[in-house]
């Protein structure tokens, strides 16, 4: 029973996986990678000092952008439930159930991001390569490969938590656009409620109320700078212990498991008439 369900999944991921590769979803976002980590050879001269790190810092940023593209406007518009897109109803229908609707293009889509994450991530090291080919040792000491997988692993994990909850509101609001506004606001907040409790918490003793409230929306907003680890791949510095490493990671595939349930939860209840 689970291997025929499973097997139900991985066929709707491939044909997932093969319409992006079909629609060209990933080649205008490779062009544009390419496109800026080759201007960045033309400007490394105009940074004074830490060149290997604005040159880790520049790759990673871009291949951060690259994603939110896909997940903001490809992803969005497979997830969406719209009028237009008849085939929906044909895809949940028997013997394919909502549930497994749900794996199946969350693993086909998880598919998409990685295979783009593979391309910019090699990428990105032959750009820091060449950089570091470029200038002296003093401005590039090290080009560290375990610490530059590190890094793209959290920034691969951050993708998957955003595309799982652009897929839980794709089943709680019928269209793209609002999708694509509700998913925009939750990485906005994602992003700046770091920099308000930060804020708040120099005033705590003031504002107690305000820091705990803040402290709690962390549940439901995570901290996306707790899996940014660029930082580390070209400067020689301690790593974070084994155990941080792991509760991160962890905490962010929790977040993915909770937010597939809780789609797969609204999809079973949802009214697709």
């Amino acid at each position: 029973m689970m291997g025929a369900k499973l097997i139900r999944v991985g066929a709707l991921a491939r044909l997932v996986l093969l319409d992006g590769l079909r629609r060209h979803a990933l080649i205008g976002l490779v062009i544009l990678a390419v496109a800026g980590q080759s201007g960045a050879l033309f400007f490394i001269d105009f940074i004074p000092r830490d060149i290997g790190r604005a040159a880790a810092d520049f790759v990673l940023s871009m291949a951060w952008f690259a994603g939110l593209i896909f997940l903001f406007f490809h992803a969005v518009q497979v997830m969406a439930l719209d009028e237009e897109k008849k085939v929906i109803y044909g895809l949940l229908a028997r013997p394919l159930s909502r549930g497994e609707y749900v794996l199946g293009v969350f693993a086909g889509l998880a598919l998409l991001l990685l295979l783009l994450n593979l391309l910019l991530g090699g990428l990105g090291l032959a750009t820091l390569q060449v950089i570091k080919g470029m200038v002296s040792a003093s401005y590039f000491p090290q080009l560290n490969l375990a610490a530059y997988l590190l890094a793209w692993g959290g920034l691969f994990a951050l993708q998957l938590l955003l595309l799982a909850v652009i897929l839980l509101f794709s089943g709680l609001i019928r269209g793209s656009f609002p999708v694509l506004l509700l998913s925009l606001a939750y990485y906005a907040i994602c992003s700046g409620l770091p920099v308000v409790r930060q804020a708040v918490a120099q005033q705590a003793e003031a504002l107690p109320v305000l820091a705990g409230l803040l402290k709690a929306l962390a549940a439901v907003f995570p901290d996306y700078n707790h899996l940014d680890y660029k930082n580390l791949i070209t400067v020689a510095g301690p790593w974070p212990a084994a155990g941080e490493l792991l509760l991160n990671f962890g905490l962010a595939a929790a977040y993915v498991v909770l937010a597939l349930w809780l789609a797969c939860v609204v999809y079973q209840r949802r009214d697709l008439q």
